[in-house]
């Protein structure tokens, strides 16, 4: 037989939160609930109590509540007295029980717990853990599409002060060319006595801004003449060739500088694991750029599962370069490649790619062209794809384990298996039950518990040869030792997965360039299931 109702009264009958499991008019189970209270015996120990074809099960919770269950006299007791204990344990979890007024403002609350226990009127197959899991409403997977979809949203944060910065690069290379014409232009006036050769332009109509200071910090009056910063005085000729290309620039400096805003505001509203991946990311110091730029970025996904099997393993990095100067715009770089792994390797359409693989040399196979100028350009990528746990650089073992005094001893160990690597401003971020406060009895670096999204934040300054293990240990009161999962990692890195390094760079006529260089690697996801 089904059960009619699942309700939770006070001592007098009146319903606080009910939930019906059979077509019942809310009178009826008022009712009921009502002439409950007149049906109890005082002082007897039992926990129902019956009429001629209702059985009622009850339990006190607080001091003036019951949870009570609403049988046909026809069902089995122990059953229904096994999920009225479930009930009563699964309402305390949810509200206060002192407080009659928590349990109504957590009413829905406690009839989506209701419908989790019983559906239909039959009970499901649910214990206490895992009821407390499904009104969590958790997801791991959407955990870690928050993590991918944060991690993409800070590359393009990246992506954007890069750009922002080679358009501010080529806007003063413009500028420079700019002055030097307007410069050459006036002196061929000057020289040639009142000539109308060349162009020529006020220099106060090119420059405004500084007339505008200049004037305003002045404290006399100027005898001279005053001139306005938007007048313009004759010009003759053309105008000169970086103004359209200046103000285009601008444009789109003011573009992506706005874009850059949105993004910051976006970052306030970070899930928790993605404010510990962005804590994680330094920012990379400022690198003077030379006339040719190289740059080497990798992106690597990692996905453990929980018994230490690799479910996901890739690497994807490329090599960009950035010349500015157009005397390098022809250059040959040579790479020096020795990574044990098997890495599928591309190059661009344009690159001699026979050279490549006889010399290890990128260089266009049209020695007449150019590579473009003041923006990168990739000549060169790789892919790593594997399934062998020990291609992992940086291996998270979490042993959670129930103890015999309620409580769950978490120990979670790192090991750097690539040397080579350095990582930095590692943080491991480690969900804990709501509102635990864990007790740390060991630990190798710093954490931090944070509280508003249940996290531990174990954060490794370093991780390199010289500390390239460690461990926390720690015990949180509860009963369940999945909810320590997933753990999510994140770090800088300024070395390569796939050892890949710039030998050198030579010109059109195998002269040396002296270049400059960044490299990163970037977890994209990082995490244990």
């Amino acid at each position: 037989m089904v059960i009619l109702a699942s309700s939770i009264c006070t001592k007098t009958g009146k319903a606080l939160a009910s939930r019906q499991f059979v077509e019942m008019p809310r009178t009826r189970i008022e009712g009921l609930l009502a002439s409950f209270p007149k049906l109890m015996v005082p002082g007897q120990q039992h926990t129902t109590v019956e009429t001629d074809t209702i059985r009622y099960l009850y339990q006190p919770i607080g001091e003036e509540m019951y949870a009570v269950l609403i049988t046909t006299r026809q069902n089995n007791i122990v059953q229904d007295m096994d999920t009225l204990h479930l009930m009563a344990r699964a309402v305390s979890d949810i509200c206060d029980v002192a407080d009659q007024q928590d349990v109504v403002l957590r009413g829905f609350d406690i009839i989506l717990a209701f419908d989790e226990i019983i559906t239909q009127g039959y009970r499901d197959n649910v214990d206490l853990a895992k009821l407390r899991m499904i009104t969590e409403m958790e997801s791991q997977e959407e955990k870690i599409q928050e993590i991918i979809e944060n991690n993409k949203q800070r590359e393009a944060k990246q992506e954007l002060k890069r750009q922002a910065k080679m358009f501010d690069q080529q806007r003063r290379e413009a500028a420079k060319r700019g002055m030097g014409e307007s410069g050459m232009g006036s002196s061929g006036s000057i020289l040639g006595g009142g000539r109308m050769g060349g162009s020529y332009e006020p220099l106060l109509s090119r420059e405004p801004e500084p007339v505008r200071s200049f004037a305003s910090a002045s404290p006399t009056r100027s005898n001279t003449p005053s001139i306005s910063a938007n007048a313009r005085g004759m010009r003759l000729g053309r105008k000169p060739k970086g103004a359209d290309a200046m103000g285009a620039m601008q444009n789109e400096i003011d573009l992506t500088q706005s874009l850059m805003d949105n993004m910051s505001i976006a970052d306030s509203t970070a899930t928790p694991a993605a404010s510990a991946a962005s804590r994680a990311t330094p920012t990379m110091p400022p690198v003077d750029m030379k006339g040719v730029h190289v740059q080497i970025e990798e992106h690597i996904i990692a996905v453990v599962n929980r018994d230490g099997g690799l479910e996901q393993m890739e690497v994807k990095g490329d090599l960009s370069l950035v010349i500015s100067d157009p005397a390098y715009a022809n250059v040959q770089v040579g790479v020096v490649t020795n990574s044990q792994h098997s890495a599928q390797v591309k190059t661009h359409p344009k690159v001699d790619k026979r050279r490549f693989h006889t010399d290890a040399v990128i260089a266009l196979k049209d020695v007449t062209s150019s590579f473009p100028l003041s923006q990168p350009i990739g000549v060169l990528k790789w892919r790593i794809v594997s399934t062998n746990e020990d291609d992992i650089p940086l291996t998270i073992n979490c042993w959670p384990s129930l103890s015999a005094t309620g409580t769950v001893d978490v120990n979670i160990e790192y090991e750097l298996t690539h040397p080579k690597l350095e990582l930095s401003g590692v943080v491991i971020s480690i969900p804990l039950p709501p509102g635990a406060q864990p007790t740390v009895s060991d630990v190798d670096g710093i954490y931090e518990v944070d509280r508003a999204h249940s996290t531990l934040e174990w954060q490794i300054p370093t991780i390199d040869a010289s500390n390239c293990n460690g461990s926390l240990d720690f015990s949180v009161p509860g009963t369940d030792a999945g909810l320590f999962f997933p753990v999510v990692v994140s770090f800088a890195c300024q070395k390569p997965y796939y050892d890949i390094d710039v030998s050198g760079i030579t010109g059109a006529n195998n002269e040396a360039v002296d270049f400059s260089q960044t490299v990163a690697l970037i977890p994209d996801q990082y995490a244990v299931i």
